[in-house]
């Protein structure tokens, strides 16, 4: 037996005791066990299991988001698909590991007595895969009726297209944010930044706390179902307007640096920066254009909107001339809310992101310490939990154990090969 396997059995063996002297709930004394699971008591989601199946970002996000407001949120892998450091660290944070193959049949009973304890599965396969494997929503509901099972996937659960695997890019593309990136005509450019993946992991998680609540007002479970071209879908509805007589003008490529003259991007001697819905009237009160209410093809709102692209050149010729600190004193000054286009290395270097909580840091095993984004959102009474990342498959011993397995089955589920080998 190994050292966490006799480690976890002695803990249990505690555990049944102090249960039966003090005559108190299973769940408050794991709770009260350390400063961590007795601060989760406290949180929204307390008392929720969360089965989370799903690999990369998107469906990783929507567990981890669950563990920040009080889940339980347990992380099942193939042992021999371990994931990055990187996505670990990122999306794994606040989880307990464990690793399971459920291909076998073994290891499929394993997680069918998981899914008799949990309150919410998390899958992230596409259509026909979950149900090939025994886990679909209908299979899980005969076992577990108050199954709340959330299904995320690239392109949705109806149509021709929900049988398509797919990534960011690829709901990027089928949804025009690469041709909106790159300009009509133009090459499409790929967004650098994954928010396809991450919002559909943030939809999720409210997805599933909706189902929670509906749960708790019925005692039903449900299935409930997002896509990365959802989210892409969403994030580009001013984008997807469209009626009798509307004229679209969309700004795309190198000219999407703002929606008109007073509200985009600007270069400076050093850098970039932007100004946000600047009134026509306090912009011209600031010294340095001044000049500009003097011209006839800026005289009124109407006047400016047919010459944006004129009033843009203006402003443009003005803000090269100075740095972006003179601009933001003077434009502060005189009211105009403006910012600095930081870099990273810039940001993780700023007192900014620390003092609100955009980046945190924390010491991980095996990568010393790491910084990564702080939570969102935030609530007054119930502060998000950072939680700590896990190593790969650490808690799948303790998992088995919960569960009741005797320490001689652990060991022919490692022989084999439902779990990995020791060592």
């Amino acid at each position: 037996m190994s050292k966490s396997a006799i480690k976890t059995q002695f803990q249990l063996c505690l555990l049944s005791y102090l249960q039966q002297a003090l005559a108190l709930p299973r769940a408050v004394i794991l709770h009260a066990a350390g400063t961590t699971e007795a601060a989760r008591m406290k949180m929204p989601l307390s008392g929720i299991r969360v089965l989370d199946l799903c690999i990369i970002l998107a469906g990783p996000t929507c567990g981890r988001t669950l563990a920040e407001y009080g889940a339980e949120v347990i992380k099942i892998d193939s042992w021999l698909r371990p994931p990055s450091d990187r996505q670990l660290s990122d999306v794994g944070r606040g989880k307990r590991s464990i690793c399971l193959d459920i291909t076998k049949s073994e290891g499929l009973e394993v997680f069918l007595r998981l899914v008799d304890t949990a309150d919410v599965v998390l899958g992230g396969f596409r259509k026909g895969v979950a149900e090939r494997l025994g886990i679909g929503y209908e299979q899980l509901r005969e076992r577990k009726p108050d199954i709340v099972y959330l299904a995320i996937n690239a392109f949705g659960q109806d149509g021709d297209w929900s049988n398509r695997p797919g990534y960011e890019q690829n709901a990027q593309a089928a949804t025009g944010v690469q041709v909106r990136n790159g300009g009509r005509g133009e090459k499409p450019i790929h967004s650098p930044y994954t928010f396809n993946d991450y919002g559909t992991g943030l939809m999720g998680a409210y997805a599933v706390m909706l189902a929670l609540l509906h749960r708790r007002r019925t005692g039903r479970g449900q299935f409930v179902h997002t896509s990365l071209a959802q989210t892409g879908s969403t994030f580009s509805s001013p984008f997807l307007i469209d009626h009798e007589g509307y004229e679209r003008n969309e700004a795309e490529g190198l000219d999407a640096r703002g929606s008109n003259a007073l509200n985009g991007l600007y270069e400076a001697t050093d850098g970039w920066f932007v100004i946000a819905d600047a009134d026509w009237d306090t912009l011209t009160n600031i010294t340095a254009f001044k000049h500009l209410s003097a011209r006839d093809e800026f005289a009124t709102d109407a006047l400016r909107s047919r010459n944006d692209a004129a009033l843009c050149d203006a402003l443009g010729a003005v803000f090269r001339a100075r740095t972006v600190a003179d601009w933001l004193n003077d434009l502060r000054a005189g009211g105009i809310d403006a910012a600095r286009n930081d870099g990273i290395d810039r940001i993780l270097n700023d007192d900014y992101p620390r003092e609100h909580g955009l980046i945190v840091n924390e010491d991980v095993a095996g990568l010393g310490q790491v910084t990564h984004a702080g939570v969102a959102p935030r609530l007054s009474k119930t502060q998000p939990m950072l939680g700590t990342t896990p190593t790969f498959g650490e808690d799948t011993e303790a998992v088995l154990l919960e569960l009741g397995y005797e320490v001689e089955e652990i060991d022919s589920l490692r022989t084999v090969g439902v779990i990995p080998p020791l060592g």
